[in-house]
């Protein structure tokens, strides 16, 4: 059964997720989430959610069920209006102009995920210095799993907005910092993959165009591991 929130956001005209999470400053795979599961939205999101849509909360985290005949605009109404020639005109008209916003918006999309995929790889380097000035000489610095990774990384860029922002900081502060926080998580997951190859687990990272793999003999019982 579909969400409210994926109805609001089609009866408000976004037709495509990616492009309202991006019209909002929502990282997509975050928007998706809340698509999926409404009762998991934080409170500030919530607010931002239901401000952008002209409803309520309760709408958004599925409490209500939203009157559609309230997401009909002026616009709406005066293309149902039309007569079918007409709203078939409309319609070709519209996907012309669908198509070259998607282009803009793929563009401007990616001129703003590369100064968080710039931010991730920085703190992912200094996560690992940090982590291989720590082990004693002969320690292999290792993760089990790919999940492990992402969890290590995400208390390390936590940890790391906390120093920043001091014992006298505010909550506003901290609101930020967890905004930041969320984008760059959504780069690392843009940048970070796993699959498996004839028994050997892989892990993948892209860094700057490159592809960096490494590859769990213990997946299929080897004695080794290699990095290319």
């Amino acid at each position: 059964m579909a969400s409210n929130l994926l109805e609001l956001r089609k009866a408000a005209g976004y037709r495509n997720a990616n492009d309202f999470a991006e019209a909002h400053e929502i990282p997509a795979s975050t928007y998706a989430r809340y698509e999926s599961n409404p009762d998991k939205i934080p409170m500030e999101r919530a607010w931002q959610l239901a401000d952008a849509l002209g409803t309520t909360i309760d709408a958004i985290v599925g409490r209500e069920t939203p009157d559609p005949a309230t997401a009909r605009g002026e616009v709406q109404l005066e293309y149902d209006g039309l007569t079918p020639e007409a709203r078939a005109l409309m319609d070709e008209f519209r996907e012309f102009v669908r198509q070259k916003d998607e282009r803009i918006r793929a563009r401007r999309r990616r001129e703003e995920e590369r100064p968080y995929e710039a931010l991730c790889y920085q703190y992912e380097q200094q996560m690992l210095s940090q982590m291989r000035d720590g082990a004693a000489f002969g320690e292999l610095v290792a993760f089990d799993s790919a999940e492990a990774a992402r969890a290590a990384f995400e208390s390390f860029l936590q940890e790391q907005a906390a120093k920043k922002r001091g014992r006298l900081s505010t909550k506003a502060e901290k609101v930020i910092d967890d905004m930041t926080i969320e984008k760059i998580m959504a780069a690392y997951d843009r940048t970070h993959g796993e699959y498996d190859s004839e028994g050997m687990h892989v892990f993948w990272s892209s860094v700057d165009h490159g592809v960096l793999v490494e590859y769990d003999a213990l997946a299929d019982g080897g004695d080794g591991g290699a990095k290319a």
